[in-house]
């Protein structure tokens, strides 16, 4: 891996998400368990699904105002929003849960969108899937550390404990952006939205768009179909582990374990880079599927984890992937505004991921969801040979 060519800022950006996402990544895989406590199974579903459709919503203006702002500011404005969910779920009850909920699409709009979008701008055409690893890493390590310290923290304190490490930690990480980064706009932040709320704003993003749909439909359709199985995950190990075990301890390192292979996604991008990411994402989809089958008819908690990790490390391995396929398909001077795009279809696939396991689960069973997970890697498997051939 050329390490020396990856931008700085790249660097940068992965110390920030390492600290800010340390503390929350200690709860943030137990909250469907914690969810289940206030509300039934289905609705932990929609209540998971919250962020990803709120950013739907958000992805667009925030991916213009991006491109007037700057991603500085942006990715400011997410750090400071990550404090808040942790305040909100303390209270545990169903309005407040939701609230949390709401409070992390906005930081996921701001933070997300600004952050691909400075991370590949910074970035030369022939270390893209690098540059993508190196910034996601910090994020990595802290899904991989955070679990197992929760999943002791919650057993023996509860959730409340964690909560505050949540806050704790996002705090923390907004110091360090500003020491390391700052927060310089390239206009005015009021003159930025007034502008992004200026209706020829959108007319000329989907023109923009509709000019570059013939390159960015089938990275934009990845991605989509890539964000149902990895938002899946979200709602239904969580759920299937608590169902066969309930030990805390043991889900957290069940979950850092399994979140291993998102610390090395730079060699499923070094392999996209020498094979083709089209043949990667295929190999990748093509070994996923009956793993994911597989898991409808495991029952104990060693298995459910081996298997989960091996459904993880092939997911996540697609990652790299798509998003430099995107990257090396979209023109520099539209790139922003294509980013918000990009988290659109992304999030969209959020919001099914978490809906599928919910529905199906309270429909049939946990377990019968990976059923329909199955499916959705076939697609991609289908999607991917179409294109190849």
């Amino acid at each position: 891996m050329e390490i020396d060519r990856v931008p700085r800022i790249a660097k940068y950006l992965s110390l920030v998400f390492l600290v800010g996402w340390l503390g929350r990544s200690t709860v943030w895989n137990f909250l469907p368990i914690y969810f289940e406590q206030h509300m039934s199974v289905f609705l932990v579903g929609i209540a998971t699904s919250i962020p990803a459709l709120l950013t739907i919503m958000l992805d667009i203006p925030t991916g213009n105002l991006v491109q007037r702002a700057g991603e500085k500011v942006v990715i400011f404005l997410g750090l400071i929003t990550a404090a808040f969910p942790p305040l909100f779920y303390y209270f545990a009850i169903p309005v407040m849960l939701v609230l949390g909920k709401i409070s992390e699409g906005l930081c996921k709009a701001f933070i997300w969108n600004g952050s691909w979008s400075l991370s590949l701008k910074s970035s030369d055409d022939d270390v893209e899937s690098e540059t993508v690893s190196v910034f996601l890493l910090g994020v990595n390590l802290a899904v991989i550390i955070g679990p197992v310290i929760g999943g002791f923290l919650i057993a023996s304190r509860g959730f409340s404990l964690t909560f505050g490490l949540w806050v704790f930690t996002s705090t923390l990480a907004v110091l360090i952006y500003l020491s390391y980064i700052g927060i310089n706009t390239k206009e005015s932040l009021v003159d930025s939205v007034e502008e992004v709320l200026h209706r020829k704003t959108y007319s000329d993003d989907w023109h923009h768009l509709k000019d570059n749909w013939k390159h960015l439909r089938l990275p934009f359709s990845l991605v989509f179909l890539y964000s149902i199985i990895f938002s899946f995950y979200w709602v239904a190990i969580p759920l299937l582990l608590d169902k066969v075990s309930g030990d805390f301890a043991v889900m957290g390192l069940i979950f850092g374990v399994a979140a291993l292979p998102k610390a090395f996604q730079f060699i499923f991008g070094e392999l996209a880079d020498r094979i083709g990411q089209l043949k990667t994402i295929g190999l990748l989809s093509l070994f996923l599927t009956p793993v994911l089958v597989a898991m409808n008819f495991l029952s104990g908690t060693l298995v459910i984890g081996a298997f989960f990790f091996i459904a993880r490390l092939l997911s996540s391995g697609m990652s790299p992937a798509i998003h430099a396929m995107f990257d090396s398909r979209v023109p520099d001077e539209v790139e922003s505004e294509m980013v918000g795009f990009n988290e659109l279809f992304k999030h969209s696939g959020q919001v099914i991921g978490p809906i599928l396991a919910g529905t199906v689960s309270s429909i049939w069973s946990v377990n019968a969801s990976f059923f329909a997970a199955g499916l959705i890697s076939v697609i991609i498997l289908g999607v991917t040979a179409y294109n190849l051939r």
